[in-house]
């Protein structure tokens, strides 16, 4: 038996191919879908596929790219919005392994119910991560309600921190996403004034990964597609398992967070390779996300330089 797990674990190490496997370090922010990779860790997925792979917890959207763009990772969970914004901002060149969900009603601008509308936060202080996913979720419903953000005044907030400054009054709003979402909206007056089921097929989260990273491992987004699909099997069959799982690390419940997997598209392997050969379409949600940064000033330059950032592309 001892040989058995020795045997096993150095064809872990080596991919059982001789060469020794790429050690991959992602960070990875709170958020349902990615919760997914950790079930994947824990049911030993990533070793079956001969991935060496460490996930690095971190508190936010903006702590997973400040953490890429220190250097201190190989790759990080984001959504398109953050990958688009390393590119515009000069960080190491990345591309986009692996497409896991559609947001779709999961992230949200939560408000206490005197506010019955986007329209009445004219004038109002809001809060989101002004450098990630919330500037952009702001920026879109407000202009769903011809509204712009010089409407609005608007504060950095992490995410951490909205429950207590909604309590204070420091804010009037907060652009926000489970599990933290979800502990909002638990408070007696808060209530969801916006949602991406309002501006479906926009927020498209994703695991990003350095060029670098991908010169020395190629096959490195192959795998973890693989890994990927297998975890999405397991969850099919066991999702009362599954969820339990995934919610003791998020700290809510497995009813919770089977809630807010509803506001989730989650994406098979196949459905990934559909929009991937859909050139096309990826261009036009690069361009579109890109537009919207620029035109609200999250960053600066022109989109005709954004590279093109998935997989099996080359630069525009």
């Amino acid at each position: 038996m001892k040989r058995l797990w020795l045997l096993l674990t150095l064809c872990w190490l080596t991919a059982c191919g001789g060469q020794p496997a790429t050690k991959v370090v992602i960070a990875i922010n709170p958020w349902p879908g990615y919760e997914l990779l950790y079930l994947a860790q824990q049911q030993g997925y990533f070793a079956e596929e001969g991935l060496q792979l460490e996930l690095v917890q971190v508190a936010s959207l903006s702590d997973a790219q400040r953490a890429y763009l220190a250097g201190g990772v190989d790759g990080f969970t984001s959504t398109l919005i953050e990958a688009v914004q390393v590119a515009m901002l000069g960080g190491k060149p990345l591309k986009i392994a692996l497409l896991a969900d559609y947001s779709a009603g999961a992230d949200l601008i939560v408000a206490p119910e005197r506010f019955t509308s986007i329209t009445q936060l004219k004038g109002r202080t809001l809060g989101c991560e002004v450098s990630s996913l919330g500037i952009y979720i702001l920026a879109r419903a407000l202009m769903a309600n011809g509204m712009t953000l010089d409407d609005v005044k608007v504060i950095n907030v992490e995410q951490g921190d909205g429950n207590r400054q909604l309590a204070a009054g420091t804010i009037d709003a907060m652009v926000t996403y489970p599990p933290y979402s979800i502990a909002l909206l638990k408070h007696e007056g808060m209530q969801q004034l916006f949602s991406t089921r309002e501006i479906p097929g926009e927020v498209l989260d994703i695991v990003s990964v350095s060029e670098n990273l991908l010169r020395r491992a190629p096959d490195f987004p192959a795998k973890l597609q693989n890994v990927w699909q297998k975890v999405l099997e397991y969850h099919m069959r066991h999702p009362e398992e599954a969820n339990a799982l995934m919610a003791r690390r998020e700290g809510i419940s497995a009813a919770e967070f089977n809630a807010s997997l509803n506001g989730l598209a989650l994406l098979t392997r196949e459905a990934q390779q559909q929009l991937l050969a859909d050139r096309e379409r990826l261009s036009g949600m690069l361009d579109s996300v890109c537009d919207t940064l620029t035109r609200i000033q999250a960053v600066t330059g022109t989109c005709d330089k954004l590279p093109y950032l998935f997989i099996g592309g080359a630069s525009q």
